[in-house]
């Protein structure tokens, strides 16, 4: 009896901690509500002059794509920059039979340094030549119109432009479409129609991504180049950056950019590692500066993903420490197994519960960004949950201070240069 009290007593006071966790994350989940309304499409009167950068080191067996729909784009105002480290890169030879300019910067380490290195070639030959900087990755696609439509997205003023984000697998054939690909795509929906269209509503600051970014000749300027190097993520430290300077930022939801996923689980679990470890990091770093200077709005949509670390963290604790008990007791009193069992079957379909509900709503909300592939499509509404549990070994390496230190090279699908027709 007083076993049994025990467990009722716990399983209340647990599920009240949750339920308060729940409430304040309240305000982020209503945002995902706000992927259902449509942003304003608007018409930019002013032709902006483009620089395109597209950090493409080692990168030719996958870059074919981009280059094309680069060559094809219906706007016209814009340079595209083709950034390698190596002078002997294939790729110099792509960008250069279409006109573009390879820029060679052998120094480079990461990604940041491929985008100051090119950032500040272009500044000591004409610091006002650009009105903004877009970054492009190699491994991704774009549809012809995609330079107009981020030019439009201009016209709203703002500072810094995001742009909508589909998983481009889908469109490069069943081999290089994988279950654990698009189990992972799910969260470009998660951050961007579900968060960033609410956000870049309601002039909230958006949470960025190093692709489909543009910055505007302001940040540039102000930050005399690309200055940010300090973690393996430099677009969370453009948002912790933002959030400090008050910079505005938009959703270009009629500017979609196609992002490849991993083509394997390994490569995906590098992926993850790298990513994570560098998001964690930056927050950490820009913290005091984004809650001295940010706004409160800003504040808690971006740090409060730290809510989440705190519920799913409290659920599996709880989880593991009645399974555990639950080993326990069969061996001592068979008769109180059941409480500590049921107690972690529960939590562990909170999890799963909790983690469905946003996989289902982010394949409602892509209903039409990608046609046919509706069993396999279905069928990893289901198994997101299994393939977002990995990150819960990341995260536990990540607040030990044992994530990555350095940038790691992650497998490209090698696609056809036909693919994004």
């Amino acid at each position: 009896m007083i076993t049994q009290d025990y467990y009722i007593i716990a399983a209340i006071v647990f599920a009240t901690i949750i339920g308060l966790i729940l409430l304040a994350y309240t305000p982020r989940l209503f945002a995902w509500f706000g992927a259902f309304k449509h942003g304003e499409k608007l018409i930019n009167e002013k032709r902006n002059r483009l620089a395109i950068l597209v950090p493409a080191r080692d990168e030719s067996k996958t870059i074919e794509p981009l280059l094309e729909s680069l060559a094809r784009q219906t706007y016209s105002d814009f340079e595209v920059f083709v950034i390698v480290k190596d002078p002997s890169d294939p790729t110099i030879k792509m960008a250069e039979k279409r006109g573009f300019v390879p820029v060679v910067v052998s120094d480079q380490n990461c990604k940041s340094d491929a985008l100051d290195g090119a950032v500040q070639m272009i500044l000591r030959h004409d610091r006002n030549e650009f009105d903004a900087y877009l970054i492009l990755d190699a491994d991704t696609m774009i549809k012809d119109d995609y330079l107009a439509e981020m030019n439009n997205a201009m016209a709203s003023g703002r500072d810094v432009i995001v742009s909508k984000k589909i998983v481009k697998n889908y469109f490069l054939g069943s081999k290089s479409l994988t279950l654990q690909g698009a189990c992972n795509g799910y969260i470009w929906t998660t951050f961007d129609h579900m968060g960033n269209q609410f956000k870049s509503r309601h002039h909230i600051a958006l949470f960025t991504v190093g692709s489909g970014l543009l910055i505007t000749k302001k940040i540039i300027l102000h930050n005399g180049g690309w200055c940010y190097k300090a973690t393996l993520t430099e677009d969370c430290e453009l948002a912790g950056d933002m959030i400090a300077n008050h910079w505005s930022s938009f959703y270009a939801e009629y500017a979609p950019i196609y992002m490849e996923e991993a083509p394997t689980q390994g490569m995906t679990e590098k992926r993850r590692n790298r990513w994570m470890s560098g998001l964690t990091s930056a927050q950490l770093l820009y913290r005091r500066k984004a809650f001295t200077l940010g706004n409160l709005k800003d504040i808690y949509f971006s740090y409060s993903i730290f809510l989440l670390y705190l519920y799913f963290g409290l659920l599996s604790a709880f989880a593991l420490g009645n399974a555990v008990s639950a080993i326990v007791y069969f061996f001592v009193d068979k008769s109180v197994v059941a409480y500590p069992l049921f107690s972690s079957f529960g939590a562990l379909l909170a999890i799963y519960f909790s983690f469905f509900l946003m996989s289902l709503m982010a394949f409602i909300v892509t209903l039409k960004d990608v046609k046919g592939h509706w069993a396999f499509r279905i069928l990893t509404v289901f198994l997101v949950p299994f393939s977002y549990l990995l990150y819960f070994p990341i995260m536990v390496k990540v607040f030990l201070g044992k994530g990555p230190k350095k940038w790691e090279t992650i497998a490209r699908v090698e696609a056809p240069s036909e693919a994004n027709k």
